[in-house]
């Protein structure tokens, strides 16, 4: 009998001790088939000596690498945060490894190539924005890849409909009336899908209405100090920011300048809620585009599909006190 407190049990250790063959316990490893009694009798032989499978071997075996890399474009983003946790809650076999890119192109590429080289099985590539370098590097990998954030029609993707949203918050826009507005954008060149196709509805409802446009960054304090620099030349009774975090430090000019815009977001974050008034925000789930992120990279990596998969996530408009 094997000293389990001095001996990692083996799969010829189980085999032997079930008086079964080898192959047969390997069987019952993969959840092949295996009669119900010698399952029963692995069971107890699994539980009593607490085995542990050597996952690793076991996808060399299988020929399937279960660690995969995950790339983001800054950690410190909610709608982010809320994608990973939804990666990792329907998660149940895989491993990730989770690189951040800092909102840096260069990165972004350093971190695709030095995945690569650790031989992992797949890369989810969550991106603000894809250069041609990082497309052509994209395109040449044999790995199953998955994007989100960006509608590139080579690739397999999950993508929020920003133009539905911006269209949303345009047709809002026109029951407000608004005689000047604020509009707190960010650079194409960082997030196309946020700085271009976000804003599009939303200039087409402005088009007959006097506004102004400030590229700002993701960053509260940028926004802060942006926005306090227009309102100091200018009275506006609506903002418009890129985020809810961008707003929210529109809000904190506003009221550094005794000034009461209605605000209007984006995001679904703890910021609609937290700050007062609460925040008008069009809201995307972004825990569950995270499961959905990963359903489709199982479908990738699993089934093969010949056919670009594409996943459109649609939000909805929140009203709250920032525009009543």
């Amino acid at each position: 009998m094997i000293n389990s407190m001095n001996k990692k049990v083996t799969i010829n250790d189980i085999a032997t001790i079930a008086n079964v063959a080898k192959s047969t316990v390997s069987r019952y490893l993969n959840g092949g088939s295996v009669s119900e009694h010698t399952r029963l009798k692995i069971d107890r032989i699994v539980a009593q000596y607490n085995y542990t499978p050597n996952t690793f071997a076991q996808s060399l075996k299988q020929q399937k690498n279960h660690t995969i890399g995950v790339i983001v474009p800054r950690l410190d983003s909610i709608a982010q945060s809320d994608m990973l946790r939804g990666l990792d809650d329907l998660n149940k076999d895989d491993t990730f490894l989770i690189v951040n890119a800092y909102q840096d192109a260069k990165r972004e590429l350093a971190a695709i190539e030095k995945l690569h080289s650790q031989n992992v099985g797949g890369i989810i590539l969550l991106t603000a924005n894809l250069t041609d370098e990082i497309r052509d590097v994209l395109k040449a990998s044999p790995l199953p890849i998955v994007i989100q954030g960006q509608d590139e029609p080579n690739f397999h993707r999950v993508i929020m409909d920003d133009l539905a949203a911006g269209k949303a918050v345009g047709q809002y826009i026109k029951t407000l009336a608004p005689k000047n507005v604020l509009l707190l954008n960010v650079d194409t060149k960082i997030d196309q899908a946020v700085g271009h196709d976000r804003f599009v509805g939303i200039k087409a409802a402005l088009a007959e209405t006097p506004h102004q446009e400030i590229i700002t960054d993701f960053k509260l304090d940028t926004a802060k100090a942006d926005s306090y620099q227009a309102m100091q030349t200018d009275d506006f009774d609506l903002v418009i920011g890129a985020t809810d975090r961008i707003v929210v430090g529109a809000m904190q000019s506003a009221f550094a300048l005794k000034q009461h815009p209605k605000f209007i977001g984006f995001g679904q974050s703890f910021f609609s809620e937290t700050v007062s008034p609460n925040l008008t925000s069009f809201e995307f789930n972004f825990y569950e585009t995270g499961k959905q992120l990963y359903r489709l990279f199982l479908k990738v990596r699993d089934d093969k599909p010949v056919d670009v998969q594409r996943v459109i996530m649609n939000g909805h408009l929140v009203v709250r006190e920032s525009t009543e």
